[in-house]
């Protein structure tokens, strides 16, 4: 037995965020450490009028633009040194330290952290949501999504198999994954799609799906300028801390915590260009399982539609496209060798 000890997959969705933004100075990892990197202010400035990465004294970062010109802008053909003239703001260079992402970085210490895991779209929310469970967005590069889109969701595989799943997010009527027409003449889809405060209701009553999509947690998406510590607690208490404490869940499950895209943070990684539209820039990923190796730094190539893909793998689903065909399964973070599962230690 492998991917089959896995009962339970989780997939907690946040929002606008690097990886050097959240872990620059995480050990170990591939971020800023040992590093000379300054970004000019403006186009062809003086080498010395620059900003170098910083440690954010404010829990609540702004809002910048972080759009499909933005994001290009940015990346500057992969010299990714467009940020703070791009953005129009410093605040691109500010990181986030251990003391303020504790609980985040004690998930990393103990369970599994990914330094080169991907957005799948070098863009803006929307897309990167559609990748997360399409492996496409359709050729959409922004937030206008259309009423009717006509590409397949693995929602239409999982029930053709009988494989339970469910989408819990702030407004379940308003979700982006409601516009696929496999669900277009569907009268009711309240089984499918509940707020995100019912998912641990739904693991303390027993009645968790086998794939479970959190995008959002019920304490806050960290959406800039949201404090960042408010999401990092309800993601913690409210799903992981949730999971790891059922009797019911915690020995088979998978819980991958991700952000969407990049908030127009500055990241250092150049992304690979796999074709016109990504990959995006780097977002952290956590993954936190009983079988989830200790401690692990992830390097390998990974992006949204990896997580896609281990769900494919592990139900024996087929590819929905090239991406997720071509994409990694990110079975390097477990260790199914273990003669019994991890309990688990609840993060405080």
């Amino acid at each position: 037995m492998q991917l089959e000890q896995i009962k339970n997959i989780v997939v907690v969705f946040q929002e606008n965020h690097t990886f050097d933004n959240y872990f620059a100075t995480y050990p170990n990892s591939d971020g800023i450490a040992g590093k000379t990197i300054c970004l000019q202010k403006a186009p062809r400035a003086p080498k010395e009028d620059c900003v170098a990465p910083f440690h954010f004294s404010s829990l609540t970062p702004p809002e910048m633009s972080h759009s499909w010109e933005s994001a290009h802008a940015d990346y500057d053909e992969g010299r990714m040194d467009g940020f703070v003239y791009s953005e129009g703001s410093t605040q691109t260079m500010g990181y986030f330290e251990r003391g303020d992402l504790e609980l985040y970085w004690q998930v990393a210490d103990k369970y599994v952290l990914c330094d080169r895991y991907f957005s799948s779209v070098m863009s803006q929310s929307a897309p990167n949501h559609l990748y997360l469970v399409a492996a496409s967005s359709g050729g959409i590069i922004n937030n206008k999504v259309p009423k009717t889109l006509d590409f397949p969701p693995v929602f239409k595989q999982l029930d053709e198999e009988g494989i339970t799943w469910k989408v819990y997010t702030k407004d379940p009527n308003s979700s982006w994954f409601r516009n696929f027409s496999y669900f277009q003449n569907m009268s009711n889809l309240d089984k499918n799609f509940a707020r995100n405060d019912e998912f641990s209701k739904d693991v303390e009553s027993g009645n968790l799906c086998q794939v479970s999509w959190i995008v959002g947690a019920p304490g806050g998406d960290e959406h800039p300028p949201a404090n960042v510590q408010l999401g990092e607690r309800s993601v913690i208490s409210d799903v992981v801390n949730a999971v790891g404490q059922s009797d019911s869940y915690w020995n088979g499950s998978a819980i991958f915590v991700t952000w969407d895209d990049y908030g127009g943070f500055f990241d250092h990684v150049p992304p690979p260009q796999i074709d016109e539209f990504g990959y995006g820039f780097r977002v952290p990923c956590l993954v936190i399982s009983p079988y989830a190796k200790s401690g692990f730094i992830d390097s390998m190539t990974n992006d949204h539609t990896s997580i896609l893909k281990f769900i494919e793998s592990r139900f024996n689903l087929e590819p929905l496209g090239s991406r997720d065909a071509a994409a990694n399964s990110m079975e390097e973070a477990f260790d199914f060798s273990m003669s019994r599962p991890r309990p688990f230690n609840r993060i405080l």
